[in-house]
């Protein structure tokens, strides 16, 4: 439009005429969901509803609501006037809105991240002896502090540590243990690195030690429901939060993991955490999600995360995606962890293609790299 010099008054309200966007709502009753067709149908939208709707005697089922920007700002209006909860749905929708037009972005310490600028890395340094993939590798001091600093120079935005490896069926460790391997680490990494460290547990006990000695931000794989006094802790030192979903526990994660709905199951999961870190205090722009690639899925369950990861963002929170040499790409490669590098790339640029903000890996030079071109392509500046 503005190639063609449409006036900038009427290119603001085609825009909104010009953008679609398909949503689902809750499950909802047959009466709310028969007012609610007639609604959307009155703004000049659609809506796709059970096929016993109609009769009233379905029981309370999702809606999927078929519309443009323009004509949801007037179904809004409309819903406000109305009774069983769809008043509750419009201001609902109305957030929704708001939250996909504004940037994702998130503060860590004192910085300020925007993610429509670039798409951060964050590099893994597991200082375990049984890691999937680099256990053992950093289990010497020396070794992990000197990997921490290459990632730095490499171009890392963020250092993840872990102390307990969270790799299919894998037992839990003491806190104590955990403790005890990354107090070396840290120690050193916290008054050398320029860049914000992460911590990888789910134990509060071990948040509350690392966040003490220069951590920012603790990766909880549970999403904050593994350590009932996880979130509190948080809270009490203003930090950052990585909330994961996860099926399962990594003992058993990946015995038979099932969904009716995945996309869903997770959002809904994901929807709990953040309630809760919100309930406990913990500031909205420090939190990030992370539907949990591997944790609790089929191989064909992580493809569909990947290929729907955009719908993640109507949390209103940065997407992190960790698809790092994981087993979904050795099953498609028939490779082993250590040959799956350009799947990772390949998974990686997918990510970031389709909505990523944040993407966790080994390999951050190489990830540094292939993250530049997507984000030129996505036009981020």
């Amino acid at each position: 439009m503005e190639s063609v010099d449409v006036d900038p008054a009427g290119i603001a309200i085609m825009v909104r005429k010009s953008e679609f966007l398909i949503l689902k709502t809750d499950p909802i009753i047959a009466p709310a969901a028969n007012i609610l067709k007639q609604q959307i149908l009155s703004v000049g939208g659609d809506c796709a509803v059970a096929r016993e709707v109609p009769t009233g005697q379905a029981p309370p089922t999702p809606v999927i609501l078929m519309a443009t920007r323009r004509q949801y700002e007037r179904l809004i209006i409309n819903l406000k006037q109305q009774c069983f909860g769809l008043d509750k749905l419009g201001t609902e929708i109305e957030g929704f809105l708001a939250r996909i037009s504004a940037p994702r972005k998130f503060h860590i310490g004192q910085q300020e991240y925007q993610t429509d600028q670039k798409t951060l890395i964050m590099g893994i340094l597991n200082v375990t002896p049984d890691s999937f993939y680099d256990g053992g590798r950093h289990a010497e001091m020396s070794a992990a502090i000197e990997t921490a600093l290459e990632m730095e120079a490499d171009g890392a935005d963020l250092i993840d540590i872990g102390g307990e490896s969270t790799r299919p069926g894998s037992d839990p460790i003491p806190a104590e243990v955990e403790i005890a391997r990354l107090k070396p680490v840290l120690e050193q990494l916290q008054m050398r690195l320029k860049i914000p460290i992460s911590i990888d547990t789910y134990k509060s006990a071990v948040a509350e030690w690392t966040l003490n000695n220069g951590a920012l931000i603790i990766n909880d794989i549970s999403g904050l429901n593994f350590d009932s006094q996880m979130a509190g802790t948080i809270a009490k030192h203003n930090a950052g939060v990585i909330l994961m979903h996860i099926k399962g526990t990594p003992k058993n994660m990946q015995a038979d993991p099932h969904y009716t709905n995945l996309i869903d199951e997770i959002m809904k999961y994901l929807s709990d955490s953040v309630q809760k870190a919100r309930t406990a205090g913990i500031d909205g722009s420090k939190i990030f999600i992370d539907p949990g690639i591997g944790f609790g899925k089929t191989a064909e369950d992580n493809y569909r995360i990947m290929r729907y990861l955009a719908e993640f963002q109507s949390l209103g929170f940065p997407i992190l995606v960790g698809p790092s040499r994981k087993a979904f790409i050795g099953q498609v490669l028939n490779l082993p962890a250590d040959e799956r590098l350009e799947g990772t790339l390949a998974a990686v640029t997918a990510a970031v293609l389709n909505g990523a903000d944040l993407v966790r890996v080994h390999d951050v030079k190489a990830a540094v790299r292939a993250v530049k071109i997507a984000d030129a392509i996505k036009g981020k500046s």
